[in-house]
């Protein structure tokens, strides 16, 4: 049985898990009634999607961006493998934006509920926020991170996935990469 040789994309497939995780339990706080005082397993569940959206979700937007995005760029061949490769960083990066504004809307809602005070979650854009978010993921998953790899698998960038690597050891998130 023969294993496949680890890539950097691999790590930002493997913080995935954790991003679907999370929004899957968005969407079932987002789909549940909120009785008022409010139940202590949504305040906890609001408190945990508070914290890991600050602490892991920007991260790896902006580690997508900044390190992902910029080296797929620098290395895909010129033609057709870089114009795809700029449709979909331009897609995924105003997916990004779209999506830091849809938590907008929530976060006030989900700051009181962690606080442990009554608020009505507003359902219809945390059920969608969800559902974005996963797609967005599913996107990256199913069509750029393997087009990622392609074009990353001749170079030499075990750096890229060091660098992930050391700095989430470091930051100690759990779930994360």
């Amino acid at each position: 049985m023969s294993t496949q040789p680890h890539s950097p994309t691999d790590d930002f497939s493997q913080c995935h898990v954790s991003i679907i995780e999370n929004f899957k339990q968005l969407r079932e706080l987002g789909k549940s009634d909120i009785a008022d005082p409010v139940q202590p397993e949504v305040q906890q569940s609001a408190n945990k999607l508070l914290n890991f959206y600050h602490e892991v979700v920007l991260n790896h937007h902006h580690e997508e961006e900044q390190e992902l995005f910029t080296i797929v760029m620098d290395c895909a061949s010129p033609g057709e493998e870089l114009q795809q490769s700029a449709a979909m960083v331009k897609r995924l990066t105003k997916e990004h934006r779209n999506l830091e504004k849809e938590w907008k809307k929530i976060e006030a809602d989900l700051k009181k509920l962690a606080k442990g005070k009554f608020t009505r979650l507003d359902k219809d854009a945390s059920v969608a926020m969800a559902e974005h978010y996963l797609l967005h993921a599913k996107y990256e998953e199913t069509f750029f991170l393997p087009l990622s790899a392609r074009i990353l698998k001749n170079t030499d960038l075990e750096s890229l996935g060091l660098s992930l690597h050391t700095r989430h050891n470091l930051h100690k998130t759990p779930g994360y990469i």
